[in-house]
């Protein structure tokens, strides 16, 4: 019996291509250009490298990002967020008073760029080399939002408004500095941790 022959490669149909959902697409997109920003920054980081990297053409991703570089930038921003502050929520919710809910929080901040150091770079450093005013505006509305989760948590302390909105954002600045100093190794993290704790629980009760 003689046995089939190898259809020429010429002759062999095409592998179709699957078609993904758009939302599914775009989150992909998202995913890898989140990966693409976090290891080369976002100066060095073109959509030419994160088309090759997610596999699409730039047209592709003009089509979900008319916007471009700055567009793609913020919904990277837009996720990190998202899960920081599900990270922050999950530790004040637990049932302590709130100094200790505080020092959960301010916990779950610095592991959280412990974890991933490149989160810190790509939401408050990298927006300011972009010179773009949406990518601007959106790491403003990070920190109003972070300090937002802190606000809540200080709630219950009496203060009026407005030295609400003062306190919780001036303890987002003081450990933030801190974390930047923990991931370039001047200060250990631990400290950093316990003397931001002790500088944003000074106004709680014991």
């Amino acid at each position: 019996m003689t046995a089939p022959q190898a259809q020429p490669a010429g002759d062999r149909p095409a592998p179709k291509r699957v078609r993904k959902r758009p939302d599914a697409r775009r989150a992909e997109i998202i995913a890898t250009a989140r990966e693409v920003f976090a290891a080369s920054g976002y100066a060095e980081s073109g959509l030419a490298e994160i088309a090759s990297a997610a596999k699409v053409s730039k047209g592709l991703l003009y089509h979900y990002f008319p916007a471009g570089r700055p567009q793609l930038f913020v919904s990277v921003m837009e996720g990190l967020l998202e899960e920081f502050r599900q990270r922050l929520r999950q530790a004040a919710k637990m049932p302590f008073s709130p100094r200790t809910r505080m020092e959960h929080l301010l916990a779950a901040l610095f592991g959280f760029f412990d974890e991933n150091p490149a989160a810190f770079r790509l939401l408050f450093r990298d927006p300011w080399v972009t010179h773009d005013e949406t990518v601007e505006a959106a790491a403003v509305a990070t920190r109003v939002a972070i300090s937002s989760e802190l606000a809540s948590l200080m709630a219950g302390q009496g203060l009026p408004s407005d030295d609400l909105v003062a306190a919780s954002t001036g303890i987002l600045g003081f450990a933030l500095a801190n974390v930047e100093l923990s991931l370039s190794g001047q200060v250990d993290p631990e400290v950093a941790w316990r003397v931001t704790c002790q500088y944003a629980t000074s106004g709680f009760p014991a």
